[in-house]
């Protein structure tokens, strides 16, 4: 795979002369050389020397601001985690129902995935990993979502205050799951289409529905805890 063209990023020649850049300023460039460069060569195949390339920036600049190219792909990941955190609280106050409020950060998921399918392939992969900086940021976003609604469902129907947090984080993997399925399927999250979104979605309502509004003598009693 190709390495990130130099010719598009020259702006570190264009600049002149010892003019610095703004922490924000940097932060941004920094953060858009860094999403191009990861999307096209993955995180562990990326340098900071092809971030730099991409963003324009110096290396003096890169590393007043980062200390490596992990730190750069967790300030990544951390906002487009914010974005999801952000898109189902809300859902939480826009909507009564608990399936609607499910269904939006449904929505929100995919979303994600038809924007920045290749980066949300790639940063996800690494957030999957224990071991990785990400994990504990992805981790503290399922907390943060699955008590967002369970909270809210438990107010809407009083049939599911009592329900096991563990069943709104097996809604929430579940959610995920599909997501990296329908990325892989689509070359690794280059090539997301409108009917592959879609069908991930029926799918995904459909374990959701099932599971909040399921009933009959062959559905499993709801799981509680006291």
């Amino acid at each position: 795979m190709a390495r990130p063209s130099a010719d598009r990023t020259r702006a570190v020649a264009a600049r002149a002369p010892g003019l610095q850049l703004g922490e924000r300023q940097a932060r941004a460039m920094i953060m858009q050389g860094a999403a191009t460069t990861f999307a096209e060569l993955g995180l562990r195949a990326a340098s900071v020397e092809d971030i730099l390339n991409a963003a324009g920036v110096s290396r003096r600049t890169f590393y007043r601001l980062y200390g490596s190219k992990e730190d750069v792909a967790l300030e990544l990941y951390r906002l487009g985690t914010k974005f999801l955190l952000d898109a189902c609280e809300m859902a939480v106050r826009e909507e009564k129902d608990p399936i609607r409020q499910f269904e939006r950060c449904i929505d929100a998921h995919l979303g994600n995935a038809r924007q920045f399918g290749r980066l949300v392939f790639v940063l996800g992969g690494e957030a999957q990993r224990q071991e990785s900086p990400l994990h504990a940021r992805r981790m503290q976003v399922h907390d943060s979502i699955v008590e967002l609604l369970r909270t809210s469902t438990a107010k809407a129907n009083r049939a599911l205050e009592h329900a096991d947090p563990l069943l709104f984080r097996m809604l929430l993997l579940s959610i995920e799951s599909i997501v990296r399925i329908l990325l892989e399927e689509g070359d690794e999250g280059r090539n997301v289409s409108d009917a592959s979104l879609a069908r991930a979605r029926r799918v995904m309502v459909r374990v959701l529905t099932a599971t909040l509004d399921g009933t009959g003598p062959r559905v499993t009693p709801m799981p509680t805890v006291e």
